[in-house]
């Protein structure tokens, strides 16, 4: 190889393992994550994923390029290792194998971009990127509905936008449903809210993209979005309340906590008619359900290992349409994370997520209560939102919910690994 050769990949080396680089990279995949829908809408899905194949391309040289001084020790979680690999593995079982490739391919790629994104990242600067993104999405969101409600009063259907902004809502933005822009925007508010209280932005931008953000979560009128506020809100009172507590009560209290969430969780389980009807969600809850029960009718023949990964469903295969068949209408997931995961990958595959999500929310929160940085609040209130959300909706399992829990559990395995006892390198 020539000397010419050698300069010219020094000097690659240097732009991919530089900050702006890294900053930049960061916050466009974050963008494309969750602006899918909008990309899919304009571009079509082979366009979203020529965009995914360049961000592990170029993740893939960022990488390389800082491998010399990434510290690997406790960083990559194992749960996380042992739900990707029993995806991959479910390509031998699975109903629709032409399908599970892409989605196995889809899954592992933006695993790898929310490593990337979490190891060449801090937290703080990961916080910055997720609230630069947001802020394009949710602006863009808000300049949309201004043009399809107000100036030209006609829905925009390519987008999904039904143009009800003159009306008080709902809106849909930039994300194809009221739903997924209020998780979307209830993530930007708590980035925005973090972003504020480290002062990592200048205070008239904090305000105004608090006030977006909540306008827009008012605006989706949708009483599931407004519960999942609600539990956002109570974990963010519990959460400061713990970091307030000396070291020696919090460790007790961290326990009970943990008792109460499961005693919580048991109730409302059994109680769930009740709960629903409490909180106003009769109507919206009325078709979930159905779809929920028609789902857990559909048991792979092996429960263990379930239908195969597909991500979202797939209209023409087995078991999706016959669950539409028997509906009447063309669903594209069962919106509910956990019910996906079980039907796709069975109760194998429903344990190992669990243990992810878990392990995730129990070492961010940790760090969280202990550190006193505000920026540590970041993580743990993602993670709440994340696997609260999935409760009523399966964005958690694909693009931007999947790869911001992934750079979540990464993060805490980061601060709270038991693998940092092994010794250095």
């Amino acid at each position: 190889m020539r000397p010419a050769d050698f300069d010219a990949f020094a000097a690659a080396a240097r732009v991919l393992s530089s900050a702006p680089v890294a900053a930049a990279f960061a916050t466009i995949a974050i963008g494309t994550a969750f602006g899918e829908h909008l990309v899919t809408s304009l571009i079509g899905g082979a366009g979203f994923s020529a965009m995914l194949a360049g961000l592990a391309a170029i993740g893939t040289g960022i990488l390389l390029a800082r491998l010399p001084i990434i510290e690997w020790r406790g960083l990559l979680p194992i749960s996380v290792l042992l739900f990707l690999a029993w995806s991959a593995l479910s390509i031998a079982w699975s109903a629709t194998p032409l399908a599970t490739w892409p989605a196995i391919g889809e899954q592992l790629a933006w695993a790898f971009v929310a490593i990337v994104i979490a190891l060449t990242r801090d937290t703080i600067q990961i916080v910055r990127a997720t609230g630069t993104a947001f802020r394009a999405l949710l602006g863009a969101s808000l300049a949309l509905e201004v043009l399809s409600g107000v100036l030209i009063d006609t829905p925009l259907p390519f987008l999904g936008i039904s143009g009800n902004l003159a009306l008080g809502g709902p809106l849909e933005g930039v994300f194809g449903s009221r739903s997924a822009l209020g998780i979307a925007a209830l993530i930007g508010l708590v980035t925005f809210v973090v972003e504020w209280r480290t002062r990592s932005v200048r205070h008239g931008v904090t305000i105004g993209s608090i006030a977006l953000a909540a306008g827009l979560i008012l605006g989706t009128r949708s009483p599931s979005i407004a519960l999942l506020a609600g539990t956002l809100g109570i974990a963010t009172a519990v959460l400061y309340v713990f970091r307030q507590l000396r070291p020696e009560l919090r460790r007790m209290w961290q326990f009970v906590l943990l008792a109460v969430l499961a005693l919580v969780a048991v109730v409302g389980y059994f109680n769930r008619a009740e709960v629903f009807r409490l909180f106003g969600l009769g109507l919206e809850i009325e078709q979930r359900y159905a779809l929920w029960q028609e789902t857990m009718r559909r048991p792979a023949a092996s429960e263990l290992n379930g239908w195969g990964w597909t991500g979202g469903w797939v209209a023409d295969a087995v078991p999706y349409r016959l669950i539409d068949a028997s509906l009447g209408r063309v669903n594209d997931s069962a919106l509910n994370a956990y019910l996906d995961v079980s039907l796709q990958l069975g109760l194998i595959g429903l344990v190992l997520f669990l243990l992810l999500g878990g392990l995730a929310l129990v070492r961010t929160w940790f760090v969280a209560t202990n550190r006193r940085s505000v920026v540590h609040v970041w993580a743990a209130l993602i993670v709440v939102t994340l696997l609260a959300s999935g409760a009523a909706e399966s964005s958690l399992l694909t693009s931007g919910g999947w790869l911001l829990l992934v750079v979540c559990a990464v993060l805490g395995a980061g601060g709270l690994s038991w693998r940092h006892k092994l010794p250095e390198r």
